[in-house]
């Protein structure tokens, strides 16, 4: 488990320190402070500086290039990198560091000159590929678990920071740096969709765990009885929304998931991740989208609970101070829970992010002290 991270030349953060990390992590801050980039450095050091993470991040982020030449309808979309280097400043000797304790390797990501490198074990994945390009992009692997230093060769990438999705694959067959390395969960727009989540419960039925969701989704639900995902091809090809129904005690018919509201869609997103996240961790952005104030106590503690059953760290982002007054009150009214949170005080003129553990957040939101 992650208790420090520390990040260099990484997006807006020439050098930045989280530390105090706990069970439970809540990241706060102005917009555009750096709160998702934190996330997605998690995420990065927790995959061993896996390039296909790099250029899925990318892709999320609507950061990507398209071959001018190519005038087909459905052209090749390429993952753009260079935003992740520090002041989007992108060429040979480019790099970003991100490192922790707790078992995690040390990851360099750096942009080489593949013509000018002396190393010609970066040149492996060029020489599998008709087109040649003069930089490539690698990753340095440094740990005290790891006998040795490790380089994985770089892949090709444009002048401009474009990679080809097929050369983040072929990055794929290469070691990564995580030791003992669990389940990475991320809770995105993407996993609201029905495909996302129909994969999610298929394994959730797979681990008996199905129970626990329709408890958690008792927050907003209490008579909530049952969760149903429907099968076929037209279902999940046509309907992303569509396909799950909900009973309820005291009848036998099922109902559309809809028909409830985004908050129940969220909820049960955040549910399935739970469930799917043992020994693992669980990345969400904006946890309280589409969730009333009233409840957010109750979401705390799904969170809380769930994540120390699971033995699962959680790393999440907000803008409400309603969110952050939830925390206060899992903090007063479960204190065992409590040692398990802290909240992170995201700052770009800062060094280091501003760390409160329970008591500290107890304090901030008795005295209504500005804490986002």
């Amino acid at each position: 488990m992650l208790s420090r991270l520390e990040l260099q030349n990484y997006r807006g953060f020439k050098q930045y320190k989280l530390s105090g990390l706990t069970r439970v992590n809540l990241l706060v801050g102005k917009n555009n402070s750096g709160k998702t980039s934190i996330l997605e450095a998690v995420n990065l050091l927790a995959s061993g500086g896996d390039i296909r993470v790099l250029a899925r991040i990318a892709r999320q982020r609507g950061e990507v290039l398209y071959d001018p030449d190519e005038r087909e309808p459905r052209r090749i979309v390429y993952s753009d990198i260079s935003h992740f280097f520090y002041g989007h400043e992108f060429g040979p000797d480019s790099r970003f560091t991100l490192r922790s304790d707790d078992g995690y390797a040390k990851i360099d990501v750096y942009i080489v000159s593949v013509v000018d490198s002396p190393d010609e074990g970066q040149k492996l994945l060029f020489d599998e590929v008709s087109s040649r390009s003069s930089l490539g992009v690698g990753v340095r692997i440094e740990g005290e678990k790891f006998p040795s230093i490790r380089t994985a060769p770089a892949i090709p990438v444009s002048e401009e920071g474009a990679i080809a999705p097929d050369q983040a694959l072929r990055s794929a067959r290469f070691v990564r740096g995580k030791i003992d390395e669990g389940p990475i969960q991320i809770v995105t727009q993407d996993s609201l969709e029905r495909s996302s989540m129909s994969e999610m419960w298929d394994k959730v039925i797979t681990e008996g765990k199905e129970q626990d969701v329709v408890n958690a989704m008792r927050i907003l639900e209490p008579k909530l009885s049952s969760i149903a995902f429907l099968s076929g091809e037209r279902t999940y090809r046509f309907e992303p929304r569509g396909g799950i129904l909900v009973g309820f005690e005291g009848t036998q018919r099922r109902y559309p998931l809809g028909s409830y509201g985004e908050g129940m869609r969220r909820l049960l997103a955040l549910s399935l991740s739970l469930a799917r996240s043992q020994n693992g961790i669980l990345l969400i952005d904006e946890i309280d989208t589409g969730l009333h104030y009233s409840i957010m106590g109750d979401m705390w503690l799904l969170v809380a609970e769930a994540a120390k059953r699971y033995n699962i760290q959680v790393f999440v982002t907000t803008h409400s101070f309603d969110c952050v007054r939830g925390l206060d009150w899992l903090c007063r009214h479960h204190p065992d829970l409590g040692k398990e949170v802290s909240l992170q005080k995201i700052e770009h003129d800062l060094d280091d992010a501003v760390s409160l553990d329970a008591e500290q957040i107890k304090i901030a939101v008795e005295q209504d002290i500005e804490v986002r």
